[in-house]
């Protein structure tokens, strides 16, 4: 058996510490990938918003396929931040979209398969009523949505063609 150097002992050290360094690293990476991989609250926000008051002239025109466009894109973008289970400043804003929105989108989809557009009114004003009780419990209660505005700022027509 020969005899290990001091020469190899500080090689095997310097080494295994290497070893330890690069998992650090690679933890390190990790961390900052599942960062960078979840949505933006922000941004997924502005589009609902978008897609909301979108869906009010949609459903003022009583315009099905758009207003079954925009409540599908609803749908999708809520499924993502509870997929996510995105938090925001210690709030689970993927729980409480799960529990107070996804149900009443569902809500806002089965009356506009109803076709009856006074049950689709009453369920967009429970959508908007939704998003604002949210934005009260996450302590956000200066953020209002609101149904719609006055003008349509949209370059779109949302008459049925």
């Amino acid at each position: 058996m020969k005899n290990i150097s001091v020469g190899q002992y500080l090689l095997i050290f310097i080494l295994v510490a290497m070893l330890g360094w690069m998992w650090m690293r690679i933890g390190a990476l990790e961390e900052r990938t599942l960062e960078l991989s979840k949505p933006s609250l922000y941004l997924l926000m502005n589009q609902m918003q978008d897609q909301v008051h979108k869906l009010s002239y949609s459903i003022d025109s009583e315009n099905t396929d758009l207003a079954d466009f925009y409540i599908h894109e609803l749908e999708e973008a809520s499924e993502e931040i509870i997929r996510a289970g995105v938090e925001y400043n210690g709030q689970a804003v993927g729980e409480l979209t799960k529990t107070m929105l996804l149900p009443v989108i569902e809500e806002l989809e089965d009356a506009l398969e109803s076709g009856n557009w006074r049950l689709v009114r009453e369920r967009h004003s429970m959508l908007v009523r939704s998003c604002n009780n949210c934005h009260v419990s996450t302590g956000y209660e200066s953020i209002i949505i609101r149904e719609r505005a006055d003008v349509n700022p949209y370059n779109q027509d949302f008459s049925v063609n």
